[in-house]
């Protein structure tokens, strides 16, 4: 506060305007200015106030800006400052481009391994003539291709997360400003202001522009964010006049002028410097990462496994180790089988599915006037059991208006008029309406809106309907403003010093009994001033008490008047308010109404019946704070729900408060050491805690909170800053949305994982079974990597983006400690799986056995049936053949037993030489020669029959392979539909018309696996379906949807069973489950 000889105080924009020498043109003005970009730089950069002074201080300087410091700048140089001065925006680091995320998609482990199997199957199967001549390539380019499509899918999520991402988080940057152009008072996004702006800054307001101050009531800045510094600095015209973008008002307002915007700014330096980080992985991410782990692990054992069974297996049938049949049915393909294992049980899409369901969340809940600045709260809301919430603007509509009141010894059961109070005391009034205040009306014709704090915008109207303009009151006595001591939470008032004549005169308002408490006196109807006695005090509160408990706000209106002169007075009398707010004289009490809106009951209802206890904490006197709760259903009649004041909170231990925490209903008269108190206690009762708050002061309660929930029309910056949620539209029933996303969220991630764990479960198992039983491979590895990509990122695609259900409403709340899996979702997933795999064996093994359609040739019946077709002329004669499929069939070369008498090489000479044939093949033949050509003709044919032999029987297996493989991913399909209720609900196709991206991805699904069965059968190693067989695979999936609806009636059935056991208490509400509205 300046002071002159005297000791008196006086304006600081006085002084200003007083000692401006004016502008001193430095020969550097550019385009029409008087000043160039790069030297208006180097002052605010330097801090440079002797070259400040050379301009003619602040006041010269705005000249050559081109501004005025009263009137601001004018419309029409707004351009012409921006071209010339930059434009209030900072630059980001660009958002990656497709082929660097698909570059750092490739790098995942997995897909390297996929990769390198690719590569080594690709080469061998080209290499070599013979699998060259058997087409061995295919394989190889088809996992190519498949890693293609694999490597696009994860970078273009990728891609559209950051897109979707940057997008939201550019709302954080828009904030609205209030300033004066045109000599008006405007709102303007911050991206909007330029150099030569006069910016106002009040209490929690972020500066968004490094500024000059013009004038200074008490402004203390808190520069922690640029310099690191935790004490705040206090700011005025003369000593350090220097504010700097990115820092925020602690105390006091302000009026400035803005010198450097953007990237000119500090700010904008310092972001210039940085790029943007990732957002730290959330909660329930972070759990999913754990069950990823820990299926992942699961699946590399089995993948280890199955390799290492089919290695042995395929060493034993081929006697060895022949590395020219690797990559035929061997090791190569066994390895790629191990690798796309471990790529479909590493469930990649866990994760995958938090960000695009709280991606989509975000989006969706902008709607919903619910602006989400921290990733995790979106999923922290849902399992919300308490919630802290402002009643003013947020329970009620905030739309105040004065209805009636007590003017200088007057009751006035109607809205004051200027009959009411003389013309001198009407002028006082006005000033202290006026000049105590940052709160403006803006008209737009018939349309008033509201700027600023509502209670102060409603006093505003009063002298509107008096025929008072506010703004012109305003002006008047600017110039006289010599203090100001903004609205305090803890004396509950507000007030200013304003010179008046001979007099300095102390205008305070506030919480009407507070500021009764401070009063001496009171005015007459005649306007004369007499003593209050404790009598009279106490009448004016019976007033109060009996106007709060029809809901109004009481808010008491004084005046002091002090000498211009005091030598008994101390130096720093003005310095605070604790000086001034004594002996008041009591001008008026005003009662304010602001109506409940009408959609709090209902949304207080809805919390009830989610079992959810609403509790208010509020500012507001106690009979004021009653009667809003018991409108809203927060304090239902004959009950023992209890109100409180806030004195008799903080005053009580702390057992006591914890014994009496199940019954409180309303805090009232609370401050936020009260409001920071109780979100504590209830922390340390195992709530999870949401606090809505507005002030600057309520900041260390959003920040110690589970979720900071800020007003985005009352709220301050600080308050905002503090925030994980901005509720947009101040509307507590946009809480109760938040609730629910929060809820769909959770419930979303829970369904995905049902199905994904479930896919794991048939498909490990079966993979498991198929390597270790023996045969065929039941799915191959293409087949594998399109049950991943359904598994995953199609699967994540269409449980995650499901819309809520409000039927989540019904349900308690998940609370801090809820396993992620619940026992509900096990016996789905195991008994789906159950389902599935018994038909997976069931099409593996008895399909075969059951119809000749699909049954596949032994080679012994083969050999019997195909031999002599397969060794005819002219490679064989009659005599060769007739022998040597003899031998192949008979003799155990490889069929049959070579001790019998159908063995020709038995009956017709070991018989009779030797007893037995011997075990050796070529001996066999042979017999005393080490080498004979029956023998080498006779392996030659083997080889050739064995070849035949395998391409039949992989043709053969192919039908019920073919059937298999089309079964599974309609079992999936349907086993996705079965997923979106996970809770035994029934209503598993509710809304299903109103979710275009999950039947979307089914039916993409299901078009790409008619293509895959009818046209890629050469990649996928399946044959085409005939109608019969698509009609019996669609109805093994939808069979999936009836053992569905049969798990849960007899689960519902065991759960009603056992909760009849329990039956709670008639009324009792489900414990452990808190919704606190706070003030």
């Amino acid at each position: 506060m300046l002071r002159n000889a005297s000791g008196r105080p006086q304006a600081e924009a006085t002084s200003v305007a007083r000692t401006s020498p004016g502008p001193q043109r430095n020969g550097d003005s550019v385009e029409g200015f008087g000043v160039s970009l790069d030297r208006l730089n180097e002052i605010n950069n330097k801090k440079d106030m002797e070259a400040l002074h050379h301009y003619g201080d602040v006041g010269g300087l705005a000249q050559v800006l081109g501004s005025d410091l009263k009137h601001g700048l004018r419309t029409d140089q707004l351009e012409k400052s921006r071209s010339v001065f930059g434009k209030n925006e900072t630059k980001h680091a660009p958002p990656k481009k497709f082929l660097v995320l698909c570059w750092e998609t490739i790098q995942d482990p997995v897909i390297i391994l996929l990769i390198i199997a690719a590569a080594i199957s690709t080469i061998i199967g080209a290499a070599i003539p013979s699998e060259r001549a058997h087409n061995g390539w295919i394989e190889g380019v088809a996992i190519w291709v498949a890693v293609l499509v694999v490597t696009c899918v994860g970078a273009g999520n990728d891609w559209q997360k950051d897109r979707q991402f940057r997008k939201l988080y550019a709302q954080k940057e828009i904030i609205t400003v209030k300033m004066v152009r045109d000599g008006q008072q405007v709102l303007v996004g911050n991206t909007e202001v330029v150099v030569g702006d006069v910016l106002l800054l009040d209490t929690g307001d972020k500066v968004i522009a490094d500024c000059i101050v013009i004038e200074s009531f008490g402004l203390v800045i808190d520069e922690a964010s640029l310099t690191g510094e935790a004490d705040p600095i206090k700011k005025n015209s003369h000593d350090d006049p220097w504010v700097r973008s990115g820092t925020q008002v602690n105390e006091g307002s302000a009026r400035l002028l803005v010198v450097a915007v953007g990237e000119n700014s500090e700010w904008g330096k310092t972001m210039a410097l940085m790029e943007d980080a990732g957002d730290d992985e959330t909660p329930l991410q972070e759990s999913l990462e754990i069950i990823a782990t820990a299926v992942g692990k699961v699946g590399a054992g089995v993948a280890v496994a199955c390799f290492i069974a089919l290695l042995i297996k395929w060493c034993v049938e081929k006697n060895g180790f022949p590395i020219d049949e690797i990559n035929s049915n061997g090791p190569v393909q066994f390895f790629l089988y191990a690798v796309t294992i471990v790529v479909v049980a590493v469930p990649e899409g866990l994760p995958l599915a938090v960000t695009i369901s709280l991606a989509y969340s975000m989006k969706k809940m902008m709607k919903d006037n619910n602006f989400v600045r921290v990733l995790s709260a979106c999923e922290t809301m849902g399992g919300a059991t308490a919630i802290c919430s402002d009643k003013t603007g947020t329970l009620t509509e905030n739309r105040m208006t004065v209805v009636e009141g007590w003017l200088a010894g007057t009751k006035v059961d109607r809205t004051p008029s200027t009959e009411d109070l003389k013309p001198a005391l009407a002028r006082d009034l006005a000033v202290n309406i006026s000049i105590s205040s940052k709160a403006f009306l803006v008209e737009e014709g018939q349309r008033i809106e509201f700027v600023g704090n509502r209670t102060e915008c409603a006093l505003l109207m009063l002298l509107k309907k008096l025929g008072i303009d506010y703004r012109t009151v305003r002006e008047e006595e600017q110039g006289n403003l010599t203090a100001m001591f903004g609205f305090s939470s803890a004396k509950k008032m507000s007030s200013c010093v304003v010179k008046a004549g001979n007099v300095y005169k102390v205008y305070n308002k506030g919480a009407a009994e507070w500021v009764l408490a401070k009063c001496t006196s009171e005015f007459t109807p005649s306007g004369d001033r007499r003593a209050m006695t404790e009598a009279r005090r106490e009448e004016l509160l019976n007033i109060v008490t009996e106007m709060a408990s029809r809901g109004l706000r009481c808010i008491c209106l004084t005046v002091r008047e002090l000498p211009l002169e005091d030598p008994k007075r101390p130096a720093d009398f003005f310095e605070t308010s604790d000086h001034v707010d004594e002996e008041l004289t009591a001008l008026a009490i005003v009662g304010i109404k602001d109506p409940v809106r009408p959609e709090v009951p209902d949304a207080v209802a809805t919390c009830q019946r989610a079992g959810i206890t609403v509790r208010m904490v509020t500012g507001d006197n106690i009979h004021t704070a009653r009667h809003i709760a018991r409108e809203c259903g927060i304090l239902p009649p004959n009950t023992d729900f209890m109100a409180m004041e806030g004195p008799t909170f903080r005053n009580m231990d702390k057992e006591e408060l914890v014994a009496q925490l199940p019954k409180l209903r309303v805090l009232a008269r609370s401050s936020p050491e009260d409001k920071l108190t109780l979100v504590n206690m209830l922390k340390q009762q195992g709530e999870v805690v949401a606090v809505t708050g507005d002030g600057t002061n309520d900041a260390p309660a959003l920040k110690e909170s589970d979720v900071g929930l800020a007003m985005g029309i009352a709220g301050t910056e600080v308050a905002k800053e503090a925030a994980d949620i901005i509720i947009l539209d101040d509307n507590f029933s946009s809480i109760v949305k938040s609730v629910l996303w929060g809820r769909s969220v959770f419930n979303n991630i829970r369904k995905f994982l049902q199905f994904q764990l479930t896919v794991n479960f048939v498909a490990l198992v079966t993979a498991f079974v198929g390597a270790i039983v023996g045969g065929h491979e039941p799915l191959n590895v293409l087949q594998l990597l399109w049950v991943n990509l359904i598994m995953d990122s199609l699967g994540a695609l269409a449980l995650a983006t499901e819309n809520p259900n409000p039927e989540l409403l019904l349900e308690k709340p998940h609370g801090r400690d809820e396993a992620l899996i619940s026992r509900n979702m096990w016996l789905h997933i195991i008994g789906q799986g159950i389902y599935q795999l018994f038909w997976m064996f069931f099409t593996l093994y008895a399909l075969p056995a059951l119809f000749d359609y699909y049954r596949i040739q032994t080679r012994e019946e083969y050999y019997k049936e195909e031999c002599t077709a397969r060794l005819s002329a002219p490679t064989y004669n009659a005599t060769q053949t007739q022998l040597y499929c003899n031998w192949a069939t008979y003799c155990g070369m490889p069929e049959g037993d070579r001790n019998s008498d159908s063995c020709q090489l038995y009956t017709s000479y070991w018989k009779q030489n030797g007893g037995s044939t011997p075990d050796d093949d070529r001996t066999a033949i042979c017999r005393t020669a080490t080498d004979c050509s029956d023998w080498t003709q006779f392996s030659t044919a083997k080889d050739n029959l064995q070849t035949n032999y395998d391409d039949v029987e992989k043709d053969q297996a192919m039908k019920s392979l073919s059937m298999l493989f089309n079964c599974f991913i309609m079992m999936q399909v349907a086993n996705e539909i079965c997923a979106r209720r996970i809770n035994n609900e029934y209503t598993i196709f509710h809304g299903i018309l109103q979710s275009p991206i999950f039947l979307t991805v089914i039916v993409v699904t299901l078009g790409l696996q008619a293509i895959i069965i009818n046209l890629l059968g050469m990649f996928f190693k399946v044959n085409p379906l005939t109608w019969h067989e698509w009609l019996v695979s669609m109805a093994v999936g939808a069979g999936i949807i009836l053992w569905s609806f049969m798990l849960r009636f007899f689960a519902r059935m065991w759960q009603g069973t056992h909760q009849a056991k329990q039956v709670p208490a008639a009324g009792a509400a489900p414990s452990n489950v808190q919704l606190i509205v706070a003030r």
